[in-house]
């Protein structure tokens, strides 16, 4: 199944870790970015063996790149971000860091829409992600930070078996700070490995109750829910009138 990473986007340190108390029994991680960076060790303590993803789509210098990606390995991360926009250099230097933590590239942020990427990329959308994989992946780049709308045009790229990690998920909500979204489910539907989810759930009424309802959503899309949820199988009665589910 898909793993749901909270995406904690706050300004106040200690709404951040009120929401991580109160979700870490129940998500796969959470993400936060500079914002947060003084409170992360804190935020890891709440994260047991799940991910931290620390987010700061590092563009700059080899040395400055190596330092603060140090930096995040120290602070216990298992999941950060690196622009495929740097030179080789700074791939070369970020490499020996692939076994502590999951490399991810940014290419394309999911609140541009494709007028804005077309002003960057002269290229169609297809060219754009088979460079731009090509370039990171001999370095044991992990995943990419895509859409789901993305996922098949990056199939383009030769050896592209990266973990598709999603941001832009919206869930009975409408999120004001992303252009290209989707759904938990038509994201893993399209193909996605991580859902980073942000307001759907951190601004929800019952923060838990709306989790719980997206994994049992996702729940359903797996090929053997209806075994593992009906073992004893469907009786001749309701397989013939077609039905897909045992009466209580």
């Amino acid at each position: 199944m898909a793993k749901i990473i909270v995406a904690l986007d706050y300004t106040n340190p200690l709404d951040a870790l009120e929401m991580a108390a109160r979700l870490r029994d129940v998500v796969d991680g959470f993400k936060i970015n500079h914002a947060l960076w003084s409170q992360s060790v804190y935020i890891k303590d709440y994260t047991k063996d799940n991910e931290l993803f620390i987010d700061c789509k590092l563009w700059d210098t080899p040395n400055t790149v190596k330092q603060v990606l140090q930096k995040i390995v120290d602070k216990g991360a298992t999941m950060t971000t690196i622009c495929t926009h740097n030179n080789t250099a700074v791939f070369e230097a970020v490499q020996p860091f692939a076994e502590q933590i999951k490399l991810l590239g940014v290419t394309y942020l999911t609140s541009w829409h494709g007028q804005e990427r077309a002003e960057l990329f002269k290229d169609t959308v297809q060219v754009m992600w088979r460079e731009n994989i090509d370039r990171i992946v001999p370095y044991g780049f992990k995943g990419m930070i895509c859409s789901p709308q993305d996922i098949d045009t990056m199939s383009f790229a030769k050896n592209n078996k990266l973990l598709k990690v999603c941001p832009g998920i919206q869930y009975e909500s409408q999120n004001t700070g992303q252009t290209r979204t989707n759904t938990p489910t038509e994201a893993v539907q399209l193909g996605a490995d991580y859902l980073v989810i942000g307001r759907s759930i951190t601004q929800a009424d019952d923060p838990i109750e709306v989790t719980n309802r997206i994994r049992k959503e996702l729940d359903m899309l797996e090929p053997d829910y209806y075994v593992r949820n009906y073992p004893d199988g469907f009786s001749k009665e309701w397989r013939d009138s077609g039905r897909t589910e045992t009466q209580d």
